[in-house]
């Protein structure tokens, strides 16, 4: 005789009352739809305090009366020196559906908080910290930290461009900065950061 099996009702299933096919596609209507939570981002415990360094060892910050970031090579004593511009805060969110560890970046300046935005594709630091709450599955401020297989290091991939990582790029005048640039091979050093936190 074949063994009962009982299962519990599971009180996060969505009961579907209607399905229909539509122009090859196949669409379900839930019970109670009015209830159910929408896909979204909110914040978790309190943030973190980290350094982020590329590969060159050279360490990011936020320029001063200015919105974008450079990378520089800096000896510990430069980096706290430089504090708060090269101690960034991160801070991780909780999604409806995860897709990863969501972060918003931020750092603080002159007393005020700034947050990493790649709205258009480019990095800016917009005043204000970054939203409690996020009702959409993308933002210009929510990044995906992801490790490096092989490695510890990380990458910062863009919830808003999927496929857009952060990146070291060097510019004419002999600096680096800090873009968001497109790729998805793992072992591109320009995407890989360390970050040790503090």
């Amino acid at each position: 005789m074949a063994d009962e099996m009982y299962c519990d009702p599971d009180d996060n299933a969505i009961n579907l009352i209607e399905i229909e096919f539509r122009d090859g596609t196949l669409y379900f209507k839930a019970e109670d739809d009015d209830h159910l939570e929408s896909d979204d981002f909110h914040k978790l415990e309190d943030p973190k305090n980290a350094i982020l360094r590329n590969l060159n060892n050279q360490v990011l910050m936020k320029r001063s009366g200015m919105d974008l970031a450079v990378l520089e090579d800096m000896t510990d004593y430069e980096i706290q020196e430089n504090a708060p511009h090269t101690i960034f805060i991160i801070q991780a969110y909780k999604e409806t559906v995860p897709s990863g560890l969501a972060i918003a970046i931020l750092v603080r300046s002159k007393n005020q908080i700034y947050s990493l935005s790649c709205q258009n594709k480019e990095l800016q630091f917009k005043e204000g910290p970054a939203p409690n709450h996020i009702a959409s599955t993308r933002s210009d401020f929510i990044f995906y930290q992801k490790k490096v297989i092989g490695h510890e290091k990380m990458q910062f991939e863009s919830s808003l461009y999927p496929g857009y990582f952060l990146a070291c790029e060097k510019e004419q005048q002999g600096y680096f900065k800090l873009v968001l640039k497109e790729g998805s091979q793992e072992d591109d050093k320009l995407m890989m950061f360390i970050v040790q936190y503090c």
